[in-house]
């Protein structure tokens, strides 16, 4: 199997699952004839990210028996593993929970943290998660830290007020004596988001969690965030089945309407790769299916191969998580002829990534300037070298006319 139909099998047996129907005998026929090399399954499950999810869905439709035993195996140990994480987590966002209600401080779940506890997702370990993620108002943060520490969790990297507005933080991360790990924000993102960092009104649109203590965003805040996130900030799920299964687990919370978020992609300046997020994820969805046209090429398809191809290897975290953006990036630039902006991505440094003047922090900018040059080179040419371009439509050819009889 391709890269392209392994995402296509995986895709329909997701939306089939999710909307609670039993296994069409043509799913079970794809199961039962899906073959490809296990490193292709594992870039899929792994890189796509719905290792847990496949092996939920596998389990309900009760598939395990008809997948093959590399994919059986592989999903459901993710699955146990992010069932496991979410017990962990739940008992961590009641314990804090409590605590910031005692302090009065109110407290938000947010993204996985919210589907955990908004009682969204079909059923626990559907979605991975790594850490829990908390929204308290900027004015409360400093209590809020202090609470935190009260539980033994400790800051990760302390902030530097003086450090340059681009990289100035919008969370704190701590982690706990357990190595579980916190996200304590104060706003949604960095200030580049314009609207989509903004957190006015989220407190007061704000709904009790089944968690002591938590409070869920509105429908329409959640699934906002999720959109936004990915599109712009989170390089790691960018196009992939993950996102596109968030935004699907976030539209059926309930209360739900897209046109309060058309009207916000209406007044954002760059509306575009929000909309195709949300054209991919109708391919999963019936409810948002309903109010926008499913993408005809999802790019959890058109990046299949890039990511298989970076999936297989052992790279490090930050340079798959870069590649992984890149290949978005480019692949939206190839399609909406929008060079400009990932040509000014490409050759822009950030003088602030090398703070300080004199020769060793010019020296020092130098060298990474020429490896991200370097780096992204070599990006954008082995995407072009392995996604290939959509074949060029051909005009039909006439027959040759041929003379009358007797001529």
């Amino acid at each position: 199997m391709s890269p392209v139909r392994v995402r296509r099998l995986l895709a329909r047996t997701l939306r089939i699952a999710l909307d609670g129907g039993p296994a069409s005998a043509q799913l079970i026929e794809r199961w039962a004839q899906a073959e490809t090399r296990p490193d292709a399954w594992y870039a899929a499950l792994t890189w796509d990210g719905v290792g847990a999810a496949v092996g939920w869905a596998l389990s309900a439709l009760d598939l395990r028996g008809v997948a093959p035993p590399e994919v059986d195996q592989l999903a459901a140990d993710a699955y146990d593993e992010a069932r496991r994480q979410s017990v962990q987590q739940c008992a961590e966002l009641e314990r804090i929970g409590v605590e910031f209600t005692a302090a009065g401080i109110p407290v938000i779940a947010l993204k996985g943290s919210a589907l955990l506890v908004g009682n969204v997702s079909p059923s626990l370990g559907v979605r991975w998660m790594n850490d829990v993620d908390l929204l308290v108002p900027e004015a409360q943060l400093e209590p809020a830290e202090w609470v935190l520490e009260s539980l033994d969790f400790q800051r990760q990297a302390a902030r530097d007020a003086s450090a340059p507005e681009v990289f100035r933080p919008y969370h704190d991360t701590f982690v706990g004596p357990a190595a579980q790990t916190v996200e304590l924000h104060w706003r949604l993102g960095p200030a580049r988001w314009g609207e989509g960092w903004d957190v006015e009104g989220w407190f007061e649109r704000a709904q009790p969690a089944s968690v002591p203590g938590m409070q869920l965003p509105s429908a329409m805040d959640l699934f906002w965030h999720f959109l936004v996130h990915d599109a712009r900030n989170h390089a790691w799920s960018s196009g992939s089945l993950r996102a596109a299964l968030d935004l699907t687990l976030a539209a059926r919370a309930r209360g739900f309407s897209f046109a309060e978020v058309l009207q916000r992609l209406e007044s954002d300046p760059r509306p575009e790769p929000l909309l195709e997020a949300v054209a991919d994820a109708a391919n999963l969805s019936p409810i948002l299916a309903a109010e926008v046209e499913p993408s005809p090429m999802p790019r959890y398809l058109r990046l299949a191969g890039w990511r298989d191809a970076i999936g297989r290897r052992k790279w490090k975290t930050q340079r798959v998580s870069e590649a992984i953006a890149w290949g978005a990036t480019i692949e939206r630039a190839r399609r909406h002829k929008l060079w400009r902006p990932a040509l000014d991505r490409a050759v822009r440094v950030i003088p602030e990534a090398v703070p300080g003047q004199g020769a060793f922090a010019t020296i020092r900018r130098a060298f990474v300037t020429i490896r991200h040059v370097g780096f992204v080179g070599a990006l954008a040419i082995s995407h072009i070298l392995s996604i290939p371009a959509s074949p060029a439509r051909r005009r039909r050819r006439l027959a040759s006319p041929r003379p009358p009889a007797g001529a």
